[in-house]
């Protein structure tokens, strides 16, 4: 089974690439951004392990990859994290209502969003179908015909599977049927009882799951992505905070604090490749 993706360059649109261009910003000495001067407060939706997860019911804060990255941040500037969680499908509109200062969930780079929000980019990733372990590869499309897959809602997986019924039905075929739940971790349990074939995910959970409980599941379907769509940081729209954002992340690169955090998740190396450069 498919359980290791390549990594490649996707190319990134005009829009991306004005809306990420802190990223890209020279290496300077770290001032915090003026919504951070008292604390840096996160969005969360922590449902989605190792980005953001309970890991134990009696915890505060939620743990993941997100939270590390949060806090790597405000260690930067000299600030605390705080974490406000809620559903998926609610974080973007409570940053735009100034609820908190920046989503850092899970949250791929989409040209949609970017209309609204500037974001930043910290870690490459890829979307991905999962199948209970020892299901073949799915090689065509076409296999896929009538099948059910279950996604999260509030993502961009219900669109994603979408835009591939779409490419079904013209060739011919039956579209797959799409059942949508609040949590991810809903999407995975309608997987694990028979209800669904697959669940649409990022390869970084897979990765997380095959750690912490190996032998279940199995990528089969990488997704096709038109553009570069890793992880960022969604910001509201003001360019010279971005800007400053963007040094942050590109000094957590540099000092490899970034690094750190993605082999104490399990994840690749390779999903540094590209960010904060």
């Amino acid at each position: 089974m498919n359980t290791h993706l390549g990594r490649c360059k996707r190319p990134v649109t005009a829009a991306l690439a004005a809306a990420v261009v802190a990223a890209a910003s020279p290496l300077a000495a770290q001032t915090a951004p003026e919504f951070a001067a008292d604390g840096f407060s996160v969005c969360v939706d922590p449902t989605f392990p190792p980005m953001e997860f309970m890991a134990d019911a009696a915890d505060k804060d939620p743990s993941g990859v997100d939270i590390d990255v949060a806090r790597a941040l405000a260690g930067l500037w000299g600030v605390d994290a705080s974490f406000v969680s809620m559903d998926f499908a609610g974080l973007l509109p409570s940053l735009e209502a100034g609820r908190c200062d920046a989503v850092i969930s899970g949250t791929v780079l989409r040209e949609d969003r970017l209309k609204t929000f500037n974001a930043v980019p910290y870690l490459d990733t890829a979307t991905v179908l999962i199948a209970g372990k020892g299901a073949p590869a799915v090689s065509d499309i076409a296999e896929l015909a009538g099948k059910t897959v279950a996604v999260q809602s509030g993502t961009s997986y219900p669109g994603r599977m979408e835009e591939l019924n779409a490419e079904l039905e013209a060739a011919g075929h039956a579209p797959t049927k799409i059942q949508q739940y609040p949590k991810q971790s809903d999407a995975i349990q309608q997987l694990l009882v028979g209800r669904a074939a697959y669940v649409v995910t990022q390869d970084t959970e897979i990765a997380y799951r095959e750690m912490q409980d190996p032998g279940k599941f199995d990528v089969v379907f990488t997704m096709p992505a038109a553009a570069f769509e890793p992880f960022s940081v969604y910001l509201r729209k003001d360019d010279a905070e971005t800007a400053k954002v963007g040094e942050a992340v590109k000094a957590l690169v540099a000092n490899g604090e970034l690094l750190k955090i993605v082999e104490k998740w399990n994840l690749s190396p390779s999903q540094l490749n590209g960010i904060g450069e």
